[in-house]
């Protein structure tokens, strides 16, 4: 076995070696480029909300709501509550004839609690995406009471039902939802005389068959009923707790005790109550506002207010007790005339977010004020009730409670108190304030010149919310008012209200002085209840108001979109109903709004379209003026290289032609050289052949002596040598002594040539003189002609006017790498962050008034598109104390200094003036 080593030098193959270093590794890693701050800053600003709007107004595909024909403008109030009741009557009496013509009792087909519990569907009690009563086989034979058991109809329960013979707001008893806020809401009504008859307006028992209204969103609707509700314990026949408990007793009739036991009476039903054992009111009022909303968990967690507005058609306002200037006042003008003019909700501990109780008072819980007097002693007294309706549970246990030392003989006698277990109780109306924290005043229109006259409209809600003008309130006569603002309301379509929750401001003000600080009255924000904003006016002038509205925004975004709900509730492709029910519900509620945005769509539309042909004319004429200025810098340009072009020429000729004379003038020199060399040769050659020509000569006389001497010899004739040529004949003798030639036949054929050679004259004058031709010089191979850079190195100015200062365009490679840049500068991270912000709010308007020619008219967005659709734009509140106090209060001036001639300095003034002339209204 190899041992390892910890040497580097070691040989040992089994030692783990080390890894090789990556060379990215060691590299640093490239630092993402930074944008400047404030471009930086501009980006996030830009990414985080979309630059248009949009919501679904409608989730159905089929059956599609159809938004109302008209609207009823300005009507007396009790007449949308009688057409609703005549509708519901109607309605009712013909199911109560046909019950009756088939002999039987009334199921309703669209909400039966029976079969939605034996199929465990749970539609008629959880609402969309929800399941706060989760049925099934276990929870349904479970002892603990977490669901309904069972179902049966008012005569299975009780043993002498009645409905509404004796109304008393003691009567009312919570069952095991959290809805204490509607429970209230009926005691606070069974203390107005008519207050439930009013809201009930058929029924009959026999048939099982109920029909009630109930105020929605601005309107009156009807919700018609079965007699069928909920049971704690199961039927005898399901196995029970219960029932195995009572069959331990050898009893013939442990059927007839279970049933006495555990399903009869109001105290067997699941949900609310009458403490009168067989008065059915309570169970039935709850199911039929369930029913209207969907389900009974919709139900769960409310303000008093709002179940006092859907049962009355009323108006309430938030107060905090700590805000009451005068209690006094509040008395005599108010608290004092409860269940006269208004109503009264009360609760304590909801900003504490406390869940204790206080001398008994629970916190986070509703009570109602039942009434208030003022005893002979002067002393203030308020009844409140708990709608628990528990024994000495959640009551007061202070001053003026049941059994305290202040309950004289006298006092109860002038009361006429007596205590009891009914969860209610009298508190003094100075603990009254001090203990509670907060009160729900609802308005009664209890005079019947009251009118109403209401728009709704969709506002596009961004981030930073500002105001807007939306409404035009025209006021013929001196009268009260009561202005509305609401938003719709998403308890009738839970599960589909989307990640936004909005907060409603608004600001009333003569039409002539829009500026922020001269509005007549403005609503204070509610910090508990949300859907809706009022203010009161007691008496206001006749003239021209306008209405400045502002909706803010907060976003859940663990929340899921309406789009996101659809999606996963449609991701089975399996039939829905609960998604069909609620649907329907959302469509119905954004239909109000349909026919102001799709005119704001049109609108929208034609101002894109011009916007759009405004861009294109411009960047027509943009790329006109381009086009221009390209041609004329391309013919200054083209001018401007052809002069370069011949310049260079010139200059290339000029140099081509220097060097073709030097090319000359060298081979001028070379071919006189060669000339001289050539005659040189002449003349050599011209000697050499004077020498040979003597030398032929010579050697002719040496034959010719040669031969005379051969002759002579043959005559024995002395030959006479002439001395001129002894000297040279010897040298020739001697030299052709031996020679082949001079043999004699070679002697005489010589002889016979030189007989028959002729001698031919030499010419005189010397050899012609040669003809002398034209020189040619050879032509020098010129390069090729190099037009590279014959364009201006220097660009005409005008060309600098193609690329401005704002232009990107002016450096190309920026412009190239513009989108890979942006797109490598993407932070990763914002893959994970939510969809950028997108809300748009459905808000609705209501004025109330005596004055039968008042005219509420919507303010559309005029010619241009102010603000993204929010028509013109109020001025800002001036309250940062910072530009107070450097003066900024001091240069605002008021309208009507502002249309005698502004300075810049108002200018959001002077547009808001401008643009309110501008805007188009129009009257539905």
């Amino acid at each position: 076995m190899h041992g390892y080593s910890s040497s580097e030098e070691s040989d040992d193959p089994c030692r783990p070696r080390a890894q090789a270093s990556n060379n990215n590794n060691d590299q640093k890693k490239k630092k993402k480029k930074k944008l400047p701050p404030q471009k930086s800053i501009n980006r996030i600003w830009k990414k985080f909300s979309k630059r248009k709007f949009h919501k679904a107004l409608a989730v159905l595909p089929f059956d599609t709501v159809q938004p109302p024909a008209t609207y009823h403008s300005n009507e007396l109030l009790s007449a949308g509550y009688e057409r609703a009741v005549e509708e519901c009557r109607r309605k009712v009496e013909k199911i109560i004839k046909e019950c009756k013509r088939v002999n039987m009792r009334y199921r309703d087909p669209g909400w039966d609690l029976d079969w939605d519990l034996k199929y465990e569907k749970g539609h008629c009690l959880n609402n969309l995406g929800s399941q706060k009563f989760e049925l099934n086989r276990t929870t349904l034979l479970s002892s603990k009471v977490s669901v309904p058991k069972a179902v049966k109809r008012v005569h299975e329960i009780f043993e002498n039902p009645t409905f509404m013979k004796e109304v008393s707001g003691g009567d009312v008893k919570q069952g095991s939802l959290g809805d204490c806020w509607i429970m209230a809401g009926l005691t606070a009504l069974a203390n107005v005389p008519g207050g439930l008859q009013r809201t009930c307006v058929a029924h009959d028992t026999n048939i099982g068959i109920y029909g009630f209204v109930f105020y929605r969103d601005g309107e009156w609707i009807y919700s018609i009923i079965d007699d069928k509700l909920y049971l704690k314990s199961p039927l005898w026949d399901s196995p029970s707790m219960q029932r195995d408990l009572l069959q331990q007793i050898d009893r013939e009739d442990n059927e007839n005790v279970y049933r006495k036991t555990y399903q009869t009476g109001s105290k067997a039903l699941f949900f609310a109550q009458c403490r009168d054992q067989n008065e059915t009111w309570v169970p039935l009022f709850e199911k039929a506002y369930a029913k209207a909303h969907g389900d009974y968990a919709s139900l769960a967690g409310g303000w008093i207010g709002e179940g006092v507005e859907d049962l009355s058609g009323g108006v309430t306002t938030e107060l905090l007790t700590s805000d009451i200037l005068d209690i006094d006042e509040f008395w005599d003008k108010e608290m004092s005339r409860v269940n006269d003019e208004f109503l009264f909700g009360a609760s304590t501990g909801l900003l504490e977010h406390g869940y204790g109780e206080r001398n008994g008072i629970s916190e986070g819980h509703a009570y109602v004020v039942m009434e208030a007097r003022t005893l002979n002693s002067g002393q203030r007294l308020v009844k409140l009730h708990n709608p628990w309706g528990k024994v000495r549970k959640g009551i007061w246990e202070g001053a003026w409670s049941d059994g305290s030392k202040e309950w004289t003989t006298e006092v109860q006698e002038e009361m006429d108190h007596k205590f009891g277990s009914d969860s209610v109780f009298w508190i003094s109306y100075e603990d009254l304030i001090r203990k509670y924290s907060h009160f729900d005043r609802t308005r009664l229109f209890r005079d019947r010149d009251w009118r109403c006259c209401q728009r709704w409209i969709g506002v596009d809600v961004p981030w930073k919310a500002a105001y807007h003008e939306k409404f035009h309130i025209k006021l013929t006569q001196d009268s009260p008012l009561v202005l509305v603002l609401s938003q719709l309301d998403g308890r009738y379509f839970k599960g589909l209200q989307g990640q936004y929750s909005f907060r409603l401001h608004f600001r009333l003000h003569y039409e002539d002085s829009p500026d922020a600080e001269d509005y007549i009255v403005r609503s204070h924000g509610n910090y508990l209840k949300g859907r809706s904003v009022s203010v009161e006016l007691p008496d206001i002038p006749a003239g021209n108001y306008v209405v400045y509205l502002k909706v803010t925004g907060e976003r859940d975004s663990n929340g899921q979109s309406v789009e996101q709900v659809v999606k996963r509730e449609t991701a089975d492709r399996t039939e829905n109903e609960k998604l069909a029910q609620v649907g329907y519900a959302y469509d119905l509620a954004h239909s109000k709004a349909w026919n102001h945005m799709d005119k704001v769509t049109k609108l929208r539309q034609k101002k894109d379209q011009k916007k759009a042909s405004a861009s294109r004319q411009k960047e027509r004429r943009r790329m006109w003026e381009k086009r221009t200025t390209i041609r004329n810098v391309t013919k200054q340009q083209t001018k401007k290289n052809a002069d370069k072009r011949k310049r260079r020429r010139a200059e290339w000729e000029a140099e081509q032609n220097r060097l073709d004379e030097e090319f000359n003038t060298k081979v001028k020199a070379e071919r006189e050289q060669m000339k001289k060399e050539r005659i040189a040769k002449a003349e050599a050659e011209k000697a050499a052949e004077a020498e040979k020509r003597a030398q032929e000569a010579d050697d002719e006389a040496l034959s010719k002596k040669t031969e005379e001497i051969k002759i002579s010899e043959d005559k024995d004739e002395p030959v006479v040598v002439d001395e001129h040529h002894k000297d040279h004949d010897d040298a020739v003798i001697s030299v052709s002594t031996g020679s082949p030639h001079l043999t004699p036949k070679s002697m005489d054929s010589t002889a016979e040539g030189a007989e028959e050679k002729q001698e031919v004259p030499p010419v005189s004058g010397g050899p012609p003189a040669p003809i002398e031709e034209e020189e040619v010089l050879p032509t020098r191979p010129r390069p090729a002609y190099d037009s590279a850079g014959e364009s201006s190195a220097s660009p005409a100015d005008d060309h600098e006017r193609l690329f401005s200062s704002d232009d990107n365009s002016r450096d190309p490679r920026r412009m190239i790498s513009k989108r890979s840049r942006v797109q490598s500068e993407t932070d990763s991270d914002e893959e994970k962050m939510p969809e950028p912000w997108n809300a748009i709010c459905i808000v609705g308007v209501r004025v109330y008034s005596k004055d039968e020619n008042l005219e509420l008219r919507t303010v559309m967005e005029g010619g241009e598109l102010l603000e993204g659709g929010m028509g013109s734009k109020g001025a800002a509140h001036l309250d940062n104390a910072q530009s107070n106090a450097g003066g900024g209060r001091s240069n605002d001036k008021t309208a009507s200094e502002i249309k005698q001639g502004g300075t810049k300095g108002q200018e959001i003034s002077l547009d808001i003036s401008k643009d309110s002339k501008d805007t188009e209204e129009y009257t539905i």
